[in-house]
């Protein structure tokens, strides 16, 4: 996820009163829209920043009621944490109330959490709340497209089948099946997101609509490419070798290196994406390519 560089004015020198004023009306970015508490702080001060181009981190701390003046800008670039106290002199300043001021609170435990079963329970929670949020009702595809892996696949196997409505058939060409309800459900969903129809003929068709995930999203996408590669830890078990390519490299290489690896992956990922382009109309099945590389040492210092 790429993060734009963060404005504003930090008055060094200039005396402050820590108690809070009263904030500009402003509609903060929707706080649903988000995963990572840090992003939401960060948007959500450029937002006030446009409106008023003489906003600054001792501006929000006057209103805010925060001693600090540099308090918001080090926990936006994550060399702070947000303790509770400041958590609801935050969001309040924000304009986040009721609701939106818990789900603001989830995005922080979650964020600050160290301990990896408490964060899959926090974020199991941030998913609920934001299906039933008002953003889920009207943005229904930006919110559940990504949570589950069966949408893309059967949006996959719509667009390489001749499939006119028989979930039966359809179900049992995946591995592992699809039984007809759910595969129904999803066909149903992928064609109120206007991303499946059906034709006059009785043929399911994928649309030109693409689901985008938002940056502000990125830990539900990263969830999505972990529940792809645990799916691929049976490959070598259950294909055979003439079916399949799994192998794993360790590698020793400088920065240099590392990057100049990192780029040729993408442009691979850029010439298979051409390739399976020319062979629209043909397909004979549906492959999962996961590709994965990471370190394995701590960076030195």
């Amino acid at each position: 996820m790429t993060f734009s560089g963060i404005q504003g004015i930090f008055e060094k020198d200039t005396a402050m009163d820590a108690s809070p004023t009263s904030p500009v009306p402003v509609t903060p970015p929707n706080v649903y829209q988000y995963d990572d508490f840090r992003v939401y702080l960060r948007d959500a001060f450029q937002r006030r920043k446009d409106l008023d181009a003489d906003y600054s981190y001792r501006k929000f701390a006057r209103e805010a009621g925060i001693s600090n003046p540099g308090y918001l800008l080090d926990v936006i670039i994550g060399k702070r944490s947000l303790s509770d106290n400041a958590l609801a002199k935050t969001a309040k300043a924000f304009g986040l109330e009721g609701a939106e001021s818990e789900f603001f609170k989830l995005m922080v435990d979650f964020g600050q959490s160290k301990k990896e079963l408490e964060r899959q329970e926090i974020y199991q929670e941030i998913l609920y709340r934001r299906n039933r949020s008002r953003f889920a009702r009207l943005s229904p595809s930006l919110v559940k497209y990504y949570q589950d892996y069966h949408y893309p696949l059967v949006r996959c196997a719509i667009e390489a089948f001749d499939f006119r409505g028989d979930c039966d058939a359809l179900g049992r060409v995946f591995d592992p099946p699809i039984a007809p309800a759910p595969l129904k459900k999803y066909l149903r969903d992928l064609c109120e997101w206007n991303l499946v129809r059906q034709t006059p003929d009785g043929r399911y068709t994928v649309t030109e609509s693409f689901v985008e995930p938002p940056a502000t999203m990125a830990a539900m996408v990263r969830r999505l490419n972990r529940e792809w590669i645990l799916q691929a830890a049976d490959a070598p078990f259950k294909f055979p070798t003439e079916e399949r390519h799994v192998s794993t490299l360790l590698l020793m290489v400088s920065e240099a290196t590392r990057k100049a690896i990192r780029e040729k992956i993408e442009n691979f990922r850029g010439e298979i994406l051409k390739m399976v382009e020319k062979d629209a109309g043909t397909a004979s099945g549906i492959m999962q390519l996961s590709l994965q590389y990471f370190p394995k040492t701590k960076k030195r210092k």
